[in-house]
């Protein structure tokens, strides 16, 4: 009777290691989009700010980059030692879009400053406030 060699103990080792990283990535690959989409992130993004010559009426383009509806209740306008608010209904107009914001749309508003006027290039925050998140802009218009 012939005797064969059998893989040694150590080469079966390593092909085991190996084979099971193997698997462990292609699984990690599969699932990773799946698991990542999954994931609540609420986020905003100021596309455009628009001061009209008047330097009070500003105008708005806002957009819902996150993968989760919010909805947006007001914007603050800080400017030097000052900061004022400006809830949608009460004085801001939506020129296009709604407030319930759903992934990927868009929101067009405008308010008007009352106190004061923003002088040519002037630097100022503009905040988004919604149910989910607030997140601050520096703007110069």
């Amino acid at each position: 009777m012939k005797r064969r060699r059998a893989i040694s103990p150590f080469i079966a080792t390593v092909l085991l290691v190996a084979m099971t990283i193997s698997l462990g990535g292609v699984l990690y690959t599969q699932f990773r989009d799946t698991v990542v989409s999954q994931i609540r992130n609420p986020s905003v993004s100021l596309i455009d700010v628009n001061v009209a010559d008047d330097r009070r009426t500003v105008t708005l383009l806002v957009k819902n980059d996150g993968n989760v509806d919010f909805r947006v209740s007001s914007f603050s306008l800080a400017y030097g030692a000052a900061t004022q608010n400006y809830v949608i209904g009460t004085n801001v107009s939506l020129i296009s879009g709604d407030a319930s914001m759903k992934p990927g749309s868009l929101l067009t508003a405008r308010f008007k400053i009352v106190t004061t006027r923003l002088p040519s290039l002037a630097s100022f925050t503009i905040t988004i406030v919604a149910d989910q998140l607030a997140r601050a802009f520096n703007v110069e218009a």
